[in-house]
């Protein structure tokens, strides 16, 4: 247990970036299927709608979901224990890969 102890120690220093990863990588993978989900709410729109929709979803929207959703994760992962944080840590790196490698082939 001290090797799990000392890896965290030398981990958790950098768990606000480390949510930050995660939640914009999560954003980027999920990016495409929320902007067509816009796209085909604003079809049929004018086109000064379109335009306004998408620079509102891509300027507040993500965005805001960065800023809100950050400090959630990180407060979260810092009230684990070394042995979950690794291993939530290190299985969440290896999910979004998945995520990404599958959303990415589609």
């Amino acid at each position: 247990m001290s090797l799990v102890n000392t890896v965290a120690g030398y981990v958790r220093p950098h768990t606000d970036d480390i949510a930050l990863a995660l939640i914009a990588t999560l954003l980027v993978i999920f990016g495409d299927t929320i902007n067509d989900l816009l796209r085909k709410m604003v079809r049929g729109q004018p086109v000064w709608l379109r335009v306004g929709a998408f620079i509102a979803l891509c300027t507040f929207g993500y965005g805001a979901l960065s800023v809100w959703l950050t400090p959630m994760l990180d407060h979260y992962l810092r009230t684990l224990s070394s042995g979950m944080f690794l291993l939530l840590v290190g299985g969440a790196f290896i999910l979004v890969g998945v995520l990404a490698e599958r959303y990415h082939s589609r």
